[in-house]
């Protein structure tokens, strides 16, 4: 590596230990042994991606369905509606 590409490496390392320092500090993470909080962060994924599985799979069909059948009211077109809901 060049100077100049370790010196932005070093800045952008030290930006993210600044802000991992500053979550820890908010969250009070520090407090807690490794351990815990490896378990605590686990659970925050665990949480994050069954959130985003929801989002996927039941909200935007649902708020799909729902566009399609504003678009059935304003123009009678029921091949749309009935296409969304029925995949």
């Amino acid at each position: 590596m060049t100077q100049k590409s370790q010196n932005i490496f070093d800045k952008l390392l030290e930006f993210i230990n600044y802000w991992w320092f500053r979550y820890l500090m908010v969250t009070e993470l520090y407090i807690v042994e490794r351990w815990e909080r490896v378990v605590i962060h686990v659970f925050f994924l665990v949480v994050f991606l069954l959130q985003w599985y929801f989002n996927q799979t039941v909200l935007l069909r649902f708020t799909g369905a729902l566009v399609n059948f504003g678009t059935f009211l304003t123009t009678g077109d029921s091949g749309a509606f009935a296409s969304s809901v029925t995949s």
